[in-house]
């Protein structure tokens, strides 16, 4: 019986021992993954510290090269006609796609619409500083609104347009938007007739409800003949 106590008593030291022992051992594996975790994060920050301004100006270089390619490649693709109409569009593709088949223009010539409210006085300060900086051929919008610009001397005289279509003047007159102010090459107003024509009348654009709908040429359009082509094409039916 004696001995079986002091059995009993070693096998309990036993155990204790080996749950000190173990709970040992999850300490310094606990120690040893926090000192790991530690010393990982440590190299991390060491790395981004050490190489932080290469990758930053490995990133800018980057960033550089795809803004020279984006102007090569984009930017100076030949536009065959820029449109602005005096109209807000939310959709531009059907207007771009008829264009485009009307001048035949390939495919890597761009067909450039602008849409803008003008009735808005911010707009209309917008539009006119577009038609100022030679990015717009061709300007569409209501008969009052192209009057207005043609007052204003943003759009060039087609008479040279109507007398090669027309057979009369009286003919003319009822296609062509006449009468306006006539301008001397300092932009002065010289007088006003009906041989004087700064829009045609069109059936309308698709993608936008314009009333008295009137095509014209803008005073510093960089694409002339397209532009002409393309006021001789909305003018027909």
């Amino acid at each position: 019986m004696k001995a079986s106590g002091r059995d009993a008593g070693r096998d309990r030291n036993t155990e204790k021992w080996f749950r000190l022992y173990d709970c040992s051992r999850a300490g310094v594996q606990d120690s040893w993954v926090r000192h790991m975790s530690e010393k990982n994060e440590n190299n991390v920050l060491h790395f981004l510290k050490q190489y932080a301004v290469r990758i930053l100006t490995v990133c800018g270089i980057l960033l550089v090269l795809a803004y020279f390619i984006n102007i090569m490649f984009v930017q100076n693709q030949k536009t065959a006609v820029s449109v602005l109409v005096l109209e807000f569009m939310e959709d531009t593709s059907a207007l771009e796609q008829q264009v485009r088949e009307a001048l035949g223009a390939v495919e890597d010539e761009k067909i450039e619409i602008r849409t803008i409210s003008s009735g808005i006085e911010a707009n209309k300060a917008v539009a006119l500083t577009w038609i100022r900086a030679e990015v717009v051929d061709v300007v569409i919008g209501g008969e009052t609104q192209m009057t207005e610009y043609a007052q204003a001397g943003y759009l060039k005289d087609l008479s040279g347009m109507k007398a090669s279509e027309q057979g009369s003047e009286e003919d003319g007159a009822s296609n062509f938007l006449c009468g306006l102010a006539q301008y001397d090459q300092d932009g002065n107003v010289t007088g006003t007739g009906p041989k004087t024509c700064f829009g045609r009348y069109i059936p309308g654009i698709p993608g936008a409800q314009i009333e008295q709908p009137v095509a014209g040429l803008a005073d510093n359009a960089s694409n002339v003949d397209n532009g002409l082509r393309l006021l001789q094409w909305l003018g027909t039916d």
